[in-house]
């Protein structure tokens, strides 16, 4: 009895948990970096857009760009005259296109979390719980290249397409990485553990909103970098990963690898004796075997289920329509339409209080 109660006092915490932990969580910071990354330096990519498109800025003639008294500049001349009938048409049309081009690389990423999010469960079962982080880490990796390399070709493309592939393997990752640490931690710390991907989450959109300020990465020079240097966790992860044993429960209750399970147990829980998690292993392997298997259609319209579907849905539509991820995205836009000097700064502002708030609920 006092073997096994050890085995879940926090100060039994192996290296090996400590490590698998971690590598996994890497997945949710990289997630809440692509969330924040794409707010701070909206007005240089877009102005990037504008040359690359061909489009003449609207900022051109704004009083920035042309002086306090509106004066137009020309490249080799400077004076008060209007600018052409047909530069007039682009300044119309101009915004429109770049708005257009502005939210599809904001909203592609979620629309490829979407998208891939429905295969998490089969990739999961199918591959194991390491080897497929493994595999879709590939995406990230593709994903943040194609972003760091945008100013080497069509950077509108680019973007949007990084963006994309990065929202694949974000929702991925979402199902993927909580299904890991929840398998692979004692009961006494799974609540615990189990809420880390949260705190990895907003440190993700914190890290990125610093280093999006102008001084850092966060200027014409730089921000192919800034987009792409999530790449960096995700090659991190994926070398660490190669270091993670495989979930044991994966593999008793999946694959019914019964010494590979209590070969990994012992190496997830150092000294301890495997067999109380064997036999909690076990039965729930019985109860799954005995359970029938419910189809989406059932799921939705059988009335056992409806509460907790009910419930489920709710808090997830309740969290989503709360604004916050609108506020993650284009928070410096709204604080500068606001009249805030400094947007950036309240925008890491938002962060810190975000960061603060989910350690103190960790």
């Amino acid at each position: 009895y006092d073997e096994v109660v050890l085995c879940f006092l926090p100060q039994h915490l192996t290296g090996t948990l400590v490590l698998s932990v971690f590598t996994a969580v890497l997945g949710f910071f990289q997630y809440g970096y692509s969330l924040g990354v794409i707010n701070a330096p909206q007005k240089v990519i877009e102005a990037h857009y504008g040359r690359v498109l061909g489009i003449v800025s609207p900022d051109r003639y704004s009083t920035n760009a042309s002086g306090e008294d509106g004066t137009f500049f020309q490249a080799g001349t400077e004076g008060t005259l209007p600018p052409p009938a047909d530069i007039s048409e682009d300044l119309a049309a101009s915004p429109h296109i770049l708005t257009m081009y502005w939210s599809l690389s904001v909203s592609v990423f979620a629309i490829g979390g979407m998208v891939s999010s429905f295969t998490v469960g089969w990739i999961g079962d199918r591959l194991g719980r390491v080897k497929a982080m493994l595999v879709v880490n590939i995406l990230s990796i593709a994903g943040n290249l194609l972003m760091g390399l945008a100013k080497f070709g069509p950077s509108h493309i680019l973007i949007i397409s990084g963006r994309a592939v990065t929202g694949l393997y974000c929702g991925l990752s979402s199902g993927l990485v909580p299904m890991y640490v929840s398998e692979v931690s004692p009961t006494a710390l799974r609540g615990a553990l189990g809420t880390l991907h949260q705190l990895a989450i907003v440190t993700g959109i914190l890290f990125s909103q610093i280093l999006g300020l102008d001084f850092l990465l966060g200027n014409d020079e730089m921000w192919p970098l800034l987009l792409g240097l999530s790449g960096v966790a995700a090659l991190l992860q994926f070398f660490l990963l190669l270091l993670c044993p495989e979930s044991p429960r994966y593999l008793y209750i999946k694959l019914g690898k019964v010494e590979e399970a209590k070969k990994n147990l012992k190496r997830l829980r150092g000294n301890c004796d495997p067999m109380k998690e064997i036999e909690e292993m076990e039965k729930e392997k019985q109860e799954a075997a005995s359970e029938k298997k419910v189809s989406i259609r059932q799921l939705f319209t059988s009335s056992k289920y409806r509460q907790a579907v009910i419930v489920a849905l709710m808090v997830q539509i309740s969290q989503q329509f709360s604004g916050i991820n609108a506020i993650f995205y284009y928070s410096t836009n709204i604080f500068e339409r606001a009249g805030v000097d400094q947007p950036v700064y309240a925008t890491i502002g938002v962060g810190v209080v975000n960061t603060v708030f989910t350690v103190i609920s960790v």
